[in-house]
């Protein structure tokens, strides 16, 4: 059976909304909001103690499963995405102005799905490592650990369609449950978007909580 984790929006309500749940436990491992600085002992801020299987959990004072919105520091994590995001654009393009434009190796990787017998998919790499731009990029661990994997790809001319990418990619979970009982598995780009945009613009008051379940 699969785990995952679900973001619960909920109005205001009593803190201990851990006895609540049946086989589902309040666990953001690995996903937990940041609290905003000087909140760190709010007795609204939820921390489940045990993760699913029992065992305890410690989750510092930075971090929490769940609270009122007001005290989520939803933005430091979008904003440092979208400098990262900028970042890895910016290097990428200056490094690559010095090269022939390359090609993304999801272009090779057609090629050989186009004509499997005549093109294999180990000429498709050889043929992608061998562009001038790939070769000198591989041949930078320093720029390849700012950048990432295929640049072409994932770096193009749109530099705030990437920034708003990497932004709605911070806050999402598996699922978001929202405050009018919606269920939304958060499968693409335009639902991580929306999933974003509605934690952001929640009530300060209204609760927001990661929850592992098993289903």
């Amino acid at each position: 059976m699969a785990k995952e984790r679900v973001t619960v929006c909920l109005p205001p309500c009593d803190p201990d909304v851990e006895t609540w749940w049946d086989y589902w436990q309040i666990d953001g491992g690995g996903c937990e909001f940041l609290v905003v600085p000087g909140h760190e002992e709010d007795p609204r801020l939820i921390r489940g103690a045990e993760t699913l299987s029992g065992e305890p959990r410690n989750v510092p004072p930075s971090l929490c499963d769940g609270g009122p919105r007001a005290l989520l520091d939803l933005e430091t994590p979008r904003a440092r995405a979208a400098a990262e995001a900028r970042r890895a654009f910016e290097a990428w393009q200056e490094f690559a102005s010095a090269y022939p434009p390359g090609r993304a190796f999801g272009d090779f990787r057609a090629r050989h799905f186009a004509d499997p017998e005549s093109y294999s998919p180990v000429q498709a790499v050889e043929d992608y490592r061998a562009q001038p731009v790939i070769a000198a990029f591989l041949d930078n661990p320093e720029l390849e650990e700012v950048v990432g994997g295929d640049p072409v790809a994932r770096l193009g001319d749109d530099v705030d369609a990437l920034v708003r990418h990497a932004m709605d990619d911070v806050l999402p979970s598996n699922a978001l449950l929202t405050l009018e009982g919606h269920w939304l598995d958060v499968a693409n780009d335009a639902r991580r978007r929306y999933f974003s945009d509605y934690l952001v613009g929640l009530p300060a008051d209204a609760y927001a909580v990661r929850v592992l379940y098993h289903g």
